[in-house]
């Protein structure tokens, strides 16, 4: 699925002007993420930076601390797609 066509044919938008707004989204999206802030997508989820500690492996030098981004699908979402078995497309 492209995002900014269904957009765009659900909106009457041309693709070009829904494509703007989806990176318009996106870029705001990874902004608050790299400020640390956490998203919620209403019946989609929440993204949210998880921070990630060094890790101790005994090999000389280690990895520092560091954020990772996460999703928490919500509960629609995962009820929506239980049981598909990685086959869905």
């Amino acid at each position: 699925m492209h995002l900014a066509r269904t957009l765009a044919r659900a909106n009457g938008l041309s693709v070009t002007g829904a494509a703007a707004c989806v990176d318009t989204i996106i870029e705001a999206m990874k902004e608050a993420l790299s400020r640390g802030e956490g998203i919620e997508l209403r019946g989609l989820g929440t993204f949210r930076v998880r921070k990630v500690g060094e890790k101790r492996t005994g090999v000389a030098g280690t990895v520092p601390a560091h954020g990772r981004a996460a999703f928490r699908p919500c509960r629609s979402l995962r009820e929506a797609v239980r049981g598909l078995g990685g086959k869905g497309k």
